[in-house]
């Protein structure tokens, strides 16, 4: 009965410290999302600035689990190369050690009841400030922080003292030590099913920490479990590429292979590996003293997950290209791959686990939706032009419903997405954009609604009764300028997923532009309906009332567009434009 409350005890402790670490992560990632996003671009520069990258990103969020699925994910989107993101990989790798060293400085020397519920208490009730939104955020990772530890300590304190000095229970932990390759491979095989049945390699380390302070295991059997922990933690990032592009499904394999490689080496020279630790760090971890092993052991296998890691760095970051050729070899290119049309390719389930940042490749979503409507626009200005070449204009306008089509089936899958991320634990800045990109994506699919409604009148009006050069160049002259709008649009949305500091203080000036261009097209199109029914009046030109009603249609459709683009850049710059307009309208006449 006293094993099985035991057992209890430890799946409840274990649970105090997964679930601390979660809100930790949770709210590390809420405070630091743009400064991540920052980092992520370094990462851009060469492979040593994407290994401090990813060093930088797991220290502060203290999880090489989101770091590895983020950066899965931004590779599906495109932000980020095969080759970058490999290297933020070999960073998440050292950055993931911060935790053993946290838990060897903190966990064991401190008794953590001193400190671990009044960090909870005072990070609970900092959340009621509902002002100052730091604040908050920097309560919820206190919360996360006391219960990590406070797990641990129950963790540390459920096993009995006697433990390990039962005669029966070191008879039977011997029979497990890495003196022989088979006991060290079955060491290294329960690390890495540890670690992926719990999905925390942090929580993996906390348990051989706390195990090896008690004196249940030893060094190298603790040593020989971490090097399974490296290994078990690639199945985060494997499973994120589960539905991505295959470019994230290489990075996800490449994180695997990294670690596999540094087992592989370090099990050749595990003995002598084992010893440099010993050399490094002072202290035997040898004694059977509790008090001694408490004060020691923790840091050999914090030294020994450390030392690995950047040595495994190390090795492998020249060889960088050759890892990702290997990818390439296993994971081959395909004709058809990235071009499905009708598919996300920004968005993946795992970006689900780092929501703040998930943002950014819905944008870049959005941006590539975006990129059909311009198409589309592009396609009816050909179309316009188009007289004697039916080929050629079936051909365009048949484009042109198929990309709204693409628009249509894109809002709804984005849509979905974006719904999902909602239900998750988002800051009030993060909800705020999701519903802001709701309408984005709602305006982006309409501007594809009218470019049909542009095309099916074209289609109508080329076979029974073609319009006049007039016409035409006019129609010509609308498309052209609401081209020009909805390119400035989509450029928004481009900076916008990668903002920069000189982008934001533009940000004003380009509104102000596109509210003008918007005023333009508007009274573009009055000037068009004006000048036509002059020369109708005049007899200059001949028109029955259906194609009155068409031409009318087709310059409303194109002034709508530019209504939708102009509310666009409202939602995504944060300005209003009502008072903008309104000034910039009196301006407008006054010069006219």
């Amino acid at each position: 009965m006293n094993i099985l409350l035991t057992c209890f005890n430890l799946f409840g402790a274990m649970a105090i410290f997964l679930f601390g670490m979660k809100i930790m992560s949770d709210g590390l990632q809420k405070t630091s999302g743009d400064k991540m996003r920052r980092l992520l671009g370094i990462a851009t520069t060469n492979r040593f600035a994407a290994t401090l990258s990813g060093i930088l990103i797991t220290s502060i969020i203290q999880a090489s689990g989101a770091t590895t699925v983020m950066v899965v994910g931004f590779t599906s989107a495109g932000l980020l190369t095969l080759y970058q993101a490999l290297g933020v990989i070999f960073g998440a790798n050292i950055g993931t050690t911060v935790t053993a060293w946290i838990v060897s400085l903190f966990g064991f020397k401190i008794q953590i009841s001193l400190f671990a519920l009044p960090v909870i208490a005072v990070g609970f009730f900092a959340q009621f400030i509902s002002r100052a939104v730091i604040v908050r955020r920097i309560g919820e990772t206190m919360v996360g922080f006391g219960l990590l530890f406070l797990g641990l300590d129950i963790m540390k304190n459920t096993i009995p003292p006697d433990f390990a000095q039962n005669p029966q229970i070191v008879a039977w932990i011997s029979r497990f030590e890495p003196n022989t390759l088979w006991n060290l491979l079955l060491l290294i095989l329960s690390g890495s099913v540890l670690t992926v049945l719990l999905q925390s390699s942090s929580a993996v380390m906390a348990i051989t920490l706390t195990c090896a302070a008690a004196g249940i295991i030893n060094f190298p059997t603790a040593c020989a479990l971490v090097l399974g922990e490296n290994l078990g933690t690639t199945v985060t990032a494997n499973l994120a590429a589960l539905g991505a592009s295959n470019n994230a499904k290489r990075a996800a394999l490449g994180h695997f292979l990294f670690n596999f490689i540094g087992v592989c080496w370090v099990i050749l020279f595990f003995s002598p590996f084992v010893h440099l630790i010993d050399w490094l760090v002072p202290g035997s971890p040898y004694t059977k003293e509790t008090a001694v092993l408490t004060a020691v052991l923790p840091y050999h296998i914090a030294a020994f997950h450390t030392v690995f890691n950047i040595l495994n760095t190390l090795l492998m970051l020249p060889l960088l290209k050759q890892l990702a050729q290997l990818t390439l070899v296993l994971i081959p290119k395909t004709k058809r791959e990235d071009n499905k049309e009708h598919d996300l390719q920004f968005l993946a389930n795992g970006f689900m686990q780092t929501p703040e940042l998930a943002l950014i490749a819905v944008r870049k979503e959005s941006e590539r939706m975006m990129s059909f409507v311009t198409k589309m626009t592009d396609k009816l200005i050909h179309a316009v032009k188009i007289i004697e070449n039916e080929k050629v204009f079936v051909r365009l306008i048949e484009d042109v419903k198929s990309a709204e089509k693409t628009t249509d089936v894109l809002e709804h899958k984005i849509n979905i997405y974006l719904t999902q991320l909602t239900h998750g634990n988002l800051s009030r800045h993060a909800v705020a954009q999701a519903f802001s990109l709701f309408d984005v994506l709602n305006s982006i699919e309409r501007m594809g609604d009218c470019g049909e409604k542009i095309a099916r009148i074209l289609e109508k009006f080329h076979q029974k009764q073609p319009f006049s050069s007039h016409d035409i160049k006019d129609l010509e002259t609308i498309a052209k300028l609401t081209k020009k709008i909805i390119k400035r649009t989509r450029s928004i949305l481009v900076n916008i997923a990668q903002p920069t500091n000189s982008w934001t203080l533009q940000a004003e000036q380009i509104f102000q532009e596109a509210v003008k261009d918007e005023i333009r097209l508007n009274n573009l199109r009055k000037q068009l309906l004006r000048s036509r029914r002059e020369r109708i009046v005049s007899g200059a030109e001949a028109s029955s009332p259906d194609m009155i009603t068409a031409y009318a249609d087709i310059l409303s459709n194109f002034e709508r567009m530019g209504d939708y683009a102009l509310r666009i850049d409202e939602n995504i710059l944060g300005l209003h434009a009502d008072d903008i307009k309104t000034t910039e309208h009196a301006h407008l006449q006054e010069n006219n």
